[in-house]
């Protein structure tokens, strides 16, 4: 029986999600996000929330605490505050999942075309990929404010898909939740769900297939 990594390495094309994925850097964010409504003279929000609403573009995670938890504020201030807070102070604390990352180089290595596609903005994902030696081995690059609607719309992995030649089902995508693996099946994709890391799952989960997993 052919293995998950085996499985992993017949297709041409892969796309990455980076933060959870890549990159250790959602307690770091979840730092941020706690700092911005402290700022505000919000109480902090539970783990298990910020859980829930992963994989959610800034913009949208913000307005949602608005209109669904009674946080006080403009959700573009808060917006723009949380995104500085992590530029700033949290972003240089992040560090890799070296399985996820030496995967990425490897299938680079193969001659598979390799995208990132991140809810994140442009600056923070340079600067990240850049900073953990990862920006060389990826062919594009695709961040939240380049799309119209964000995770779980398909649109950023139909995006990444475009940019690296190949159509939806040559690609595999590796996400670490559930809003990123909804937008996978919304994109027509298969994918490899993550989780602190490792493989959180036994197979390639293809985009008709009925699956409910831990975010």
């Amino acid at each position: 029986m052919q293995s998950l990594l085996e499985a992993v390495k017949t297709y041409p094309a892969f796309i990455f999600d980076m933060d959870g994925t890549l990159l250790n850097s959602e307690v770091w964010h979840r730092e941020a996000w706690n700092h911005m409504l402290e700022e505000h003279g919000a109480p902090p929000l539970s783990t298990q929330l910020l859980i829930d609403l992963a994989g959610l573009p800034t913009r949208v995670l913000a307005q949602k605490l608005v209109d669904e938890y009674n946080v006080k504020g403009d959700p573009h201030d808060m917006t723009v505050l949380k995104t500085r807070l992590y530029l700033d102070e949290y972003m240089s604390k992040v560090g890799t999942f070296p399985l996820i990352c030496d995967l990425l180089k490897e299938v680079k290595a193969m001659g598979r075309a390799v995208a990132i596609a991140t809810s994140s903005h442009q600056e923070e994902a340079v600067y990240q990929l850049e900073r953990n030696g990862l920006l060389e081995h990826i062919d594009a690059l695709v961040t939240g404010e380049m799309v119209k609607n964000g995770k779980p719309a398909p649109d950023i992995y139909l995006m990444a898909a475009r940019k690296i030649g190949a159509s939806p089902t040559q690609c595999l995508v590796f996400e670490d939740t559930i809003t990123g693996m909804k937008g996978c099946k919304n994109a027509g994709m298969a994918a490899v769900k993550v989780f602190d890391g490792n493989f959180d799952c036994d197979h390639i989960i293809q985009p008709d297939e009925p699956w409910a997993g831990r975010d």
